[in-house]
């Protein structure tokens, strides 16, 4: 079990990126794992629920807080499906076992339905708008595109068009430092932008344009000046009065995710946090595989 820990610490660290403190947290919990299976003479590939079930109630009568434990957990489930993705095991015994919920709301989230009511207004403005630029087209997209992605507002400005993977569901961002991560976006979101590049973005661009896929009705590059603009406009035009700003719609990405239940590994990796401590300001919550969270949790791109 030592060997294949130090493939799955390798596999976090290489191909996800995860930083030293990330690593060693998934290290230690798994070691200690490790431990209770050999302290009862327990095989971890012939491990079965109940016997996984046992360690985490072992964590829960040693006193570690439920926001550990699910932590733990979602360790385990993670090291359990990159054994079978290898084919060094048929089983996953944590594959069911659903954690303690911590939920914690982010203070700068909004409801799901202030999020609902915010893009619903772009759109509806987005059908009624007769105009010869068609920029409502734009701004919904643009709404869409941040919440679907959890996109910082800088990522959004610089995001192009040959950045989007249409036919794979997946957006490449750019965010501190240039560090790339792909992330999926759901349908909902993909329509607006396919709506928006069909009927706008070839009214507005010109030699300015570039490849960026938001333009200002200059033909120009949308500025993150332009875009705390256009959210705001929505944002009184749905009638919302608290104060909200681009990251605003980036927190909320990340909370209604954990609030759905989707796992904070899967969440720190499509917010592009390197620590996963930065990430742990929204929930200890932890869950499953990347695409397949989006997808099932999400409350606005459920496919």
């Amino acid at each position: 079990m030592t060997e294949s820990l130090g493939r799955y610490l390798d596999h976090l660290g290489l191909e996800r990126g995860l930083s030293s403190h990330s690593l060693d947290s998934y290290r230690n919990d798994i070691e200690k794992f490790r431990r209770y299976l050999e302290k009862l003479g327990l095989d971890p590939e012939t491990l079965k629920q109940a016997e996984l079930t046992g360690f985490l109630d072992h964590l829960r009568k040693s006193g570690l807080a439920p926001s550990s434990i699910a932590r733990n957990l979602s360790s385990i489930k993670g090291y359990y499906r990159f054994l079978k993705r290898n084919g060094e095991t048929e089983r996953n015994p944590a594959e069911s076992i659903t954690g303690p919920r911590i939920f914690r709301s982010h203070p700068g989230a909004m409801s799901v339905d202030e999020v609902f009511r915010l893009l619903d207004t772009a759109r509806s403005a987005c059908r009624k708008d007769k105009s010869k630029k068609k920029l409502s087209a734009r701004d919904w997209a643009l709404l869409e595109f941040m919440y679907g992605t959890g996109a910082r507002v800088s990522e959004a400005a610089d995001t192009r068009r040959d950045d989007l993977y249409r036919e794979m569901g997946l957006v490449r961002l750019f965010g501190k430092g240039k560090k790339e991560r792909v992330v999926p976006m759901g349908r909902t979101a993909w329509d607006a932008i396919g709506e928006y590049l069909e009927i706008c973005r070839p009214g507005v661009s010109g030699s300015k344009s570039g490849d960026f896929l938001f333009l200002n009705n200059r033909g120009g590059k949308l500025s993150r000046m332009g875009i705390w603009k256009i959210l705001n406009k929505y944002v009184r035009a749905s009638g919302i009065t608290r104060k909200v700003s681009p990251h605003t719609l980036r927190h909320s990405f990340a909370t209604h995710l954990l609030d759905g239940g989707a796992d904070l590994i899967a969440v720190q990796e499509l917010l592009g946090h390197s620590d996963i401590t930065t990430t742990e300001i929204y929930t200890h919550t932890d869950k499953d595989f990347l695409i397949t969270e989006h997808r099932e949790y999400h409350p606005r791109e459920n496919w």
